[in-house]
């Protein structure tokens, strides 16, 4: 079997694993009877266990074939863990067993971009069109998993996820990494990362985009339940994944032209959806209309950030700045998510989102300016390497 489909069939594994469990932790604190501000500490605790195990994982991960080890074993540990948070019967013990589970998820995403952008770019092919296969399988986990949830419980659909983890395990021992021999011999330090401006830079920008929008994904599902509309919440998650599965279709057909320009697609969308979620009084089917373009805006992202990031760094580099690009947005991530259970019982959920909304029209601002700035480091480059052709 080739190398590049068993990438999309561990893909295919993990990503359905994840639908069955992660969309509903929320839900299922709220089932054990906890507010929305015990809720809002529990799922800070991903991002604020990430931005410490993040270090760590960027140390052990200077290379791909070190990243598969680690990915490998994290994924057998990572279903031990779900079951010690299935068994906390409090917060207290909630929190120790999400804080179990972040310790391995919440760096997950960032390493298996890292290691998938490369081995896809080995096989001279996009990200997107191994990633596809995770979405397509979200999509269908999380329209399955609706159902198990509500014929039969949490602890079932968590159950089968630990399972699937297991078997991902078993697939990222088969798989095959490149090996750049020439590039491994110096090994990649953190000040290099520091020093590329435009890293830094976008780095920044990450934050506050994609930042904003995972916030609000995150308290989405309470927003829907506080409308009367949590049983739902699977087919709106079905709905705008098979959005996002079109959308990346069209990328890897359409996209390349415009490279980056379409970041400033993707921050007009969030905008949009953040104002939408904001105005108030509104039915519940009208926030979940604009939710669609969730799908549109994780698409563009997923097309352009880890090739983007490869392109700045170059391949020796590549996986650890992936890994801080997921940092950075974990600790901003981790700052709403602590305060934004409170936030919203101040001030109620549609006004918790005109804060996101704000921070999403900063991004697009910001963006604007980056690309200027990069569009002429790059015409500067172009410029140079004519003149000693010449």
């Amino acid at each position: 079997m080739k190398n590049l489909t068993l990438c999309k069939i561990l893909t295919f594994v993990r990503f359905f694993a994840e639908a069955l469990f992660f969309p509903y932790i929320s839900l299922y604190f709220s089932s054990k009877g906890l507010d929305v501000s015990q809720i809002g500490i529990l799922i800070a605790a991903i991002p604020i266990t990430s931005i410490i195990c993040a270090p760590i994982y960027t140390k052990l991960c200077t290379n791909p074939k070190k990243t598969r080890w680690v990915l490998m074993i994290m994924s057998f540990v990572e279903a031990i863990f779900v079951v010690i948070l299935m068994l906390a019967n409090n917060f207290i013990f909630s929190l120790i067993g999400i804080i179990l589970v972040s310790m391995i998820s919440s760096s997950n995403y960032g390493m298996i971009d890292s290691l998938l952008t490369l081995i896809a770019e080995e096989e001279k092919k996009r990200y997107t069109s191994v990633r596809i296969y995770g979405s397509t399988s979200y999509m269908l986990g999380v329209f399955i998993s609706g159902f198990i949830t509500k014929y039969t419980s949490y602890v079932v659909s968590f159950s089968i996820a630990c399972g699937l983890f297991i078997l991902v395990s078993v697939l990222y021992f088969i798989i095959k990494v490149p090996v750049h021999k020439e590039e491994e011999q110096e090994k990649p330090r953190l000040k290099e990362l520091v020093s590329n401006k435009f890293f830094i830079g976008y780095v920044l920008f990450y934050i506050l985009f994609l930042g904003s929008m995972q916030v609000g994904d995150d308290f989405f599902s309470l927003y829907m339940e506080s409308k009367g509309g949590g049983d739902y919440y699977n087919l709106v998650s079905f709905g705008f994944i098979g959005i996002e599965i079109i959308t990346m279709l069209l990328l890897n057909r359409f996209g390349k032209k415009l490279g980056i320009k379409l970041f400033f697609v993707a921050a007009i969308l969030l905008v949009v959806r953040n104002l939408a979620h904001g105005i108030g009084d509104t039915s519940l089917w009208f926030i979940v209309a604009f939710q669609m373009l969730r799908g549109i805006i994780w698409a563009i992202a997923l097309y352009l950030s880890s090739t983007f990031i490869s392109e700045l760094l170059g391949y020796r580099l590549a996986s650890q700045g992936i890994i801080v690009v997921m940092l950075g947005m974990q600790i901003f991530s981790a700052t709403f998510k602590i305060s934004g259970g409170y936030i919203i019982k101040i001030i109620d959920y549609s006004n918790f989102y005109l804060i996101l909304l704000c921070i999403s029209v900063l991004a697009l601002v910001y963006f604007s300016f980056y690309y200027l700035a990069y569009q002429k480091y790059k015409n500067k480059q172009k410029e140079s390497q004519l003149s000693v052709e010449m």
